[in-house]
């Protein structure tokens, strides 16, 4: 009998603990959106994709991911190797990126802040047209990081950190190259860079030096054949055409242009389209944080600013494009004249573009 009462009790209990389980309900999976506050005159509108909304869980991996060497073939290198925030996200100073095993890039790292106003595509190419797909690439590229996204899989599927991670910010710990491209897009979405001297002089709470005003006009303004009722010291008789594909607040534009660099081999947006019309053409990326982000052209065939100015207000008669279908450059060969003043005063200019929050951030900073 008492050998009896005690599987009852046994059972009892058993069931008695199972109907407490199935007693809690299922948690659902929710996230935290992600809220910043950024400079509302940045044109055109921000572009947040309707599929990948920001949330904190996606961008805090997403940063997690971008800093791990574990993307790369043997963990020595991660995106912010070539991508480093002192430097507004670009490579160190170098002209060309190193892989993992020391192979030498033929191209100058870009720097990646206010992607979300990239309205057609990524790489001085354009080669991407997706944030979360270009933020791949540079994986399986055996001149970058040289590794396989099934490998990058497996790694983090074996990290307990990463599983909880991708859990938070997707629900599941299932890790996939979806998933990895989504985070690393969420967290790149984010950095932006609108707090210059130059936004602080537009909002009216700094003011430009002569020299540093002087400098804007000559970037707005039209370049103009010289002749002798010209006085060669006024900023207002002289412009430098620079607006023309950098003017707006972003300081970039949306399309694939000529630079009428000499001696170029590689065929840039026509190389990937197919489109003889566009070899030579590049992406005319972001002149924010200029200051920091040499050497210049995609080739980082420039040191220093003063030289990239130089480049532009010489004759242009060696371009190795025709510059007869660029009519901004055209009238750049034939007509810009800047005395050494007024390049003094334009690189001053560009400089107020230096975003020193930006580049010290700690929300886009190394989370290790």
């Amino acid at each position: 009998m008492k050998r009896l009462l005690l599987f009852a009790l046994i059972g009892t209990s058993i069931y008695a603990c199972t109907d407490v389980v199935n007693e809690v309900p299922n948690t659902p999976f929710s996230t935290t959106p992600y809220t910043f506050t950024y400079n509302k005159n940045l044109l055109p509108p921000a572009r947040i994709p309707k599929d990948n909304p920001l949330t904190q869980e996606g961008v805090a991996l997403g940063r997690m991911l971008f800093y791990d060497p574990i993307l790369s073939a043997d963990s020595t290198q991660s995106c912010a190797s070539c991508h480093n925030q002192k430097d507004g996200f670009t490579d160190n100073q170098l002209q060309y990126s190193i892989g993992i095993r020391g192979t030498v890039g033929k191209r100058n790292s870009m720097s990646i802040a206010n992607l979300m106003w990239h309205l057609d595509g990524f790489f001085w190419d354009g080669r991407s047209d997706i944030l979360r797909h270009q933020a791949l690439m540079p994986i399986e590229d055996p001149t970058e990081m040289d590794e396989t996204i099934g490998n990058v899989v497996v790694k983090l599927s074996n990290s307990l950190m990463y599983k909880e991670a991708f859990e938070k910010a997707f629900g599941s710990t299932v890790i996939n190259d979806e998933t990895i491209g989504k985070s690393l897009e969420q967290f790149m979405l984010t950095l932006v860079s609108a707090n210059s001297k130059f936004d602080r002089v537009m909002a009216g709470l700094e003011t430009f030096t002569v020299q540093e005003q002087t400098g804007r006009t000559i970037f707005n303004a039209e370049a103009i054949p010289l002749n002798e009722e010209q006085d060669p010291n006024n900023p207002q008789n002289f412009g430098a055409d620079c607006f023309h594909c950098h003017g707006n607040s972003l300081f970039m534009s949306r399309e694939y242009l000529t630079n009428g660099l000499p001696n170029v081999t590689d065929l840039g947006r026509g190389g990937v389209n197919g489109n003889t019309r566009d070899n030579y053409k590049f992406k005319a990326t972001t002149l924010r944080n200029v200051e920091k982000t040499g050497p210049y052209m995609h080739d980082g065939r420039f040191g220093t600013l003063e030289e990239v100015v130089q480049h532009y207000l010489g004759d242009l008669s060696d371009a190795t494009s025709d510059l007869g279908n660029e009519p901004n450059m055209h009238a750049l060969r034939d007509s810009v004249y800047l005395s050494e003043d007024h390049k003094a005063a334009l690189v001053s200019f560009l400089k107020t573009l230096t975003d020193e929050e930006f580049l010290t951030k700690e929300e886009y900073s190394n989370p290790f």
